[in-house]
C-alpha cells in the first residue's frame, strides 16, 4: 500500500469505518513501510495498559491506544461523527498525556493524537515536556503523499525517534563553532591585538553570522565580503566590514538592500580587525557553519573559555548541560505560569462551548498581555544559560496562546509585543559574561522567531539595548573601597615551588593590603516575578582568599541574620528568599552546594521560613559541573515560595535521572521530608557519657590529603605510609567519601 492509496482509501470513509482506528493504523503502517504492530505483551501494541493509583489507593487501569516503547504513545479521537472537532482532540491530548505519566519507565518521545483519516498532532519532549494542546505539529493525513517532510517524521517517529533529538545536532554545531572562535581568537592575540578589543570585533563576527543564517541579513553580504573580497585583498576586510556593521547598526542601505536596523551596544562600536589570509580563512570556516542551530544554553559558557585567554584551556572541559537548567526552571518559574494557563484554558474552552468567542479571545490576549509582563532575574546571571532556558520555555507557553487566538479568529496575531529578552534581569560581576549573556539571549530569541515566523522581519531594532543586565556586585554595595594602612593579609596567590610536593604555594612573607567597604549595604534588586540562577558556592574560609578580609566583613556586618560560617551562596537565598517573603517574588530557585543542608546553612533556611518564604520543591543531592572549573561538583537545588500548600521532594541517581517524585506537606530545613530532627543536634546525648568520644577533629585543613598528595608523598618515602591515615568525616560516610588522608605523628 502506498500514502497515495492510503489517502484515497479513508479520505471518503463512512463514520463507522473512522471509528476503527487499529485498522487505519496497520494501513498507515503499511504505506509508511514501517513494522505494524506486535501482539500484547511486546511493547509496541494496541491497547497497551497502564496501571494507574489513585489517591485513595484504590488502583484503576487504562488502555493506550497504541503505545511503543521508547517511541510514543498515541491516543485516537473517541468519536466517528463525520466532521472535525478539535475539542475531542484536546480531550484525547488529555488523557494520553496523563497516561505517560503512569508508565512504569520513561515517557517515550512523542505523543500522537489521531482523527483517522484527517488530522495526526504530533507532541515532542525534546525540550524536556511535550507542552499544551497548541504546542502540537499538525499533519493533514489527506495530504500525507503530497509531504514527504510528514511522512518522514513519522517514519522516524517509528523507527528512529533520536534521529529527530535537535539536541544532538546543536551541541555538536555549538562545540564545533567555539573551537572555531578560539583558534581565532588564539591568532588575534599572537598579533598583539589586545584580548578586550578582540573579543569585541568576534562578537560582532558572532552575531553577523548567526544574523545571517537565519535571515536577518539577506544575501550573506559578511561571507561573501571574505570569500570574494577580502581573501584576494586583506586590506580590504576591515573598511568593508566597518561598511557593514555601521550600515546595520542604522538600518541603511549596504549594496543594493537596505539593512533593517540592529542598533544594540554590538554595533555602535564598528571597528574591524586587520585579519591576514591565515584569520581571515578560519573566520571563513566559522561562517559557513550552520548557525541557526546553535545551543544558546551552552553556547555563553563556550564563548567565554573561547574568548578569554586564561579560560581557553578548559574550552573541552565538561559544561552544564540544559536538562540539568532546566530541572530548576521548570519548577521555578514553568509550573506556576502552566498553572495558569491551565485555569485560562478552561475559562476559555467554555467560552467557546457558549459561543462567546470575542470574550474567550479577549482572556487568552490578557493572559498574553500578563505573560509579556513577567520579570525574570538571575542575580549572578553569569552567560546566561538559565535566563535563556527561561526565556525559551515561556515563548513556548506564549506560542501556545497565540496558537490559541488563531484557532479562533482565524488569523494570527501579527504586530504585537512579544515575550522578550527585554524582560530578563541579570546581574554579573565579570564583564565578558555579562556581554555574553545578552548575546545569547538575543540568539535564543531570533532563533524562536525564525522558527515560528516564518517570512516574517522582527520588530526593529533587531538588538535593544535593554540595560536589563548590569555589572556589579549581587549582594554588596558600598560607597568607596579604602586602604586601611595599619593594616594588611596574607597573599593567597600561589607564587612559590614547596620543597616537598614541588607545587606552587602562597608565600608566608607576601602580604596584601587591607582594603575596607566604606557605606557597605545590601545591594537593590529589580524587581522580579521569579528568581532563578546559580550563585557562586564558596565556603566561609576560601571566601577570605577571593575577596579579602574588608569584603568578608562588611558582609557579615551588613547581613547580619545569616550566619559568619554561612556559605557564600546562601546570602542569595536570603536575599532570593526575603523578595518571596515580601510579596514581591512569586518563586525563587536556586543551585546551591549540598552543604546547604549544615546547621551553618539550616539556619538561614530556618529563618527564612518563619517569615513564610518556604522550600516548596527540592533535589539535596545532585550532580552538577562547576562552570568555573569544568569539574563534577555535588549541589543542591530548592525552590522557595510563600506558604505552599504543599512540597515536593525529588532524588536523582548518579546518573541524574529523577527517580522519584515524593509530594509532602512541608519540607524541614535540612531537605527531609520525615520528622524534624535537625534541632537537636549539638545537644549532648547523656547515656553516651564516658561511653563515648567524638574521635579525631582537625583544626585546619593544614594535615589533610587527598589521595594524589597521599601518593606522591609515599613516592618520596615509603616510610610516611606511617603517619598517612585514612580520614572520613560524617559526610564521607553520607554520602561520596572524599578519599582524603591525615596525617598523623600517634603523638598523643
Amino acid at each position: 500500500m502506498t500514502l497515495a492509496t492510503l489517502t484515497e482509501r479513508w479520505t471518503g470513509a463512512k463514520a463507522a469505518e473512522r471509528a476503527n482506528a487499529q485498522s487505519y493504523l496497520i494501513e498507515l503502517c503499511q504505506a509508511l513501510g514501517v513494522e505494524p504492530p506486535r501482539p500484547a505483551g511486546s511493547g509496541y501494541e494496541f491497547e497497551f495498559p497502564v496501571r494507574v493509583v489513585n489517591r485513595d489507593g484504590t488502583e484503576t487501569t487504562n488502555f493506550i491506544d497504541l503505545y511503543k516503547a521508547g517511541h510514543f504513545a498515541l491516543e485516537a479521537k473517541d468519536d466517528d461523527a463525520a466532521r472535525p472537532n478539535d475539542l475531542l482532540l484536546r480531550k484525547a491530548f488529555g488523557q494520553v498525556r496523563g497516561y505517560v505519566g503512569h508508565l512504569p519507565h520513561e515517557r517515550p518521545p512523542y505523543l500522537l493524537v489521531l482523527d483517522v483519516g484527517r488530522t495526526l498532532v504530533v507532541w515532542d519532549r525534546w525540550n524536556g515536556d511535550y507542552g499544551g494542546f497548541n504546542a502540537g505539529r499538525r499533519i493533514d493525513l489527506a495530504r500525507l503523499h503530497q509531504n514527504p517532510e510528514d511522512a518522514a517524521l513519522l517514519r522516524d517517529i517509528w523507527t528512529d525517534p533520536a534521529a529527530r533529538d535537535p539536541r544532538t545536532r546543536a551541541v555538536a554545531v555549538t562545540k564545533e563553532i567555539a573551537a572555531q572562535l578560539a583558534v581565532l581568537a588564539g591568532e588575534l592575540e599572537g598579533e598583539g591585538y589586545d584580548q578586550e578589543r578582540v573579543a569585541r570585533f568576534l562578537m560582532r563576527c558572532v552575531f553577523t553570522m548567526f544574523a545571517e543564517d537565519v535571515g536577518l541579513l539577506a544575501d550573506e553580504p559578511f561571507r561573501r565580503l571574505i570569500d570574494e573580497v577580502a581573501l584576494a585583498d586583506p586590506a580590504e576586510f576591515v573598511p568593508g566590514a566597518e561598511d557593514l556593521w555601521r550600515a546595520m547598526d542604522e538600518g541603511k542601505r549596504f549594496g543594493v538592500r537596505k539593512l533593517l536596523r540592529f542598533n544594540g551596544h554590538f554595533f555602535q562600536e564598528a571597528e574591524a580587525l586587520p585579519l591576514g589570509r591565515k584569520a581571515l580563512t578560519l573566520l571563513l570556516e566559522a561562517s559557513r557553519a550552520d548557525w541557526r542551530h546553535v545551543e544558546p544554553s551552552i553556547f555563553g559558557t563556550l564563548l567565554v573559555r573561547a574568548l578569554d585567554p586564561t579560560e581557553r584551556h578548559r574550552l573541552g572541559a565538561e559544561y552544564t548541560p540544559r536538562a540539568f537548567v532546566e530541572r530548576l526552571v521548570r519548577p521555578t518559574v514553568e509550573e506556576p505560569v502552566r498553572e495558569r494557563w491551565t485555569v485560562v484554558q478552561a475559562e476559555v474552552l467554555q467560552l467557546r462551548e457558549a459561543r462567546k468567542n470575542n470574550e474567550a479571545v479577549k482572556r487568552l490576549r490578557d493572559f498574553h498581555g500578563w505573560l509579556r509582563g513577567l520579570q525574570i532575574l538571575d542575580p549572578a546571571c553569569g552567560s546566561g544559560n538559565f535566563l535563556y532556558v527561561t526565556l525559551a520555555l515561556l515563548k513556548r507557553v506564549e506560542l501556545e496562546v497565540l496558537r490559541e487566538i488563531e484557532a479562533i479568529t482565524g488569523q494570527p496575531e501579527l504586530g504585537i509585543e512579544e515575550v522578550s529578552p527585554e524582560q530578563f534581569h541579570g546581574i554579573e560581576v565579570k564583564p565578558w559574561a555579562r556581554e555574553i549573556a545578552e548575546l545569547t539571549l538575543w540568539i535564543g530569541y531570533h532563533q524562536f522567531w525564525l522558527e515560528h515566523h516564518k517570512g516574517v522581519n522582527p520588530p526593529q531594532p533587531v538588538l535593544k539595548d535593554t540595560g536589563t543586565l548590569e555589572l556589579r556586585d549581587a549582594v554588596l554595595a558600598w560607597d568607596a573601597i579604602v586602604e586601611d594602612p595599619r593594616r594588611s593579609r596574607p597573599d593567597p596567590a600561589p607564587r612559590i615551588v614547596h620543597p616537598v610536593t614541588g607545587k606552587l604555594v602562597p608565600d608566608p612573607e607576601a602580604r596584601l593590603p587591607f582594603l575596607t567597604h566604606q557605606g557597605a549595604r545590601p545591594a537593590e534588586w529589580p524587581r522580579a516575578d521569579f528568581i532563578v540562577g546559580n550563585p557562586p558556592y564558596m565556603g566561609q574560609a576560601r571566601m577570605r582568599d577571593a575577596f579579602g578580609d574588608g569584603y568578608v566583613e562588611a558582609l557579615s556586618s551588613t547581613y547580619r541574620e545569616v550566619p559568619d560560617s554561612a556559605d557564600y551562596v546562601m546570602y542569595w537565598w536570603h536575599r532570593a528568599a526575603r523578595e518571596v517573603a515580601e510579596g514581591r517574588t512569586i518563586r525563587a530557585g536556586l543551585i546551591t552546594t549540598n552543604t546547604i543542608t549544615q546547621r551553618q546553612n539550616r539556619a538561614v533556611i530556618t529563618e527564612a521560613g518563619e517569615q513564610g518564604a518556604c522550600v516548596t520543591w527540592a533535589v539535596a543531592d545532585h550532580p552538577w559541573v562547576d562552570e568555573a572549573g569544568g569539574a563534577d561538583v555535588r549541589v543542591a537545588m530548592t525552590v522557595i515560595a510563600h506558604n505552599p500548600p504543599r512540597a515536593v521532594l525529588a532524588k536523582v541517581n548518579d546518573a541524574a535521572e529523577v527517580t522519584s517524585q515524593t509530594t509532602v506537606e512541608s519540607l524541614n530545613a535540612d531537605l527531609t521530608a520525615h520528622a524534624d530532627v535537625s534541632g537537636a543536634a549539638g545537644v549532648p546525648l547523656l547515656a553516651n557519657r564516658g561511653v563515648a568520644t567524638r574521635g579525631v577533629e582537625l583544626h585546619g585543613e593544614g594535615f589533610l590529603l587527598m589521595k594524589s598528595d597521599a601518593e606522591q608523598f609515599l613516592e618520596i618515602d615509603q616510610a610516611h605510609k606511617f603517619i598517612l591515615k585514612p580520614y572520613r568525616n560524617g559526610r564521607d560516610f553520607t554520602s561520596r567519601p572524599r578519599d582524603a588522608y591525615v596525617i598523623d605523628f600517634a603523638l598523643a
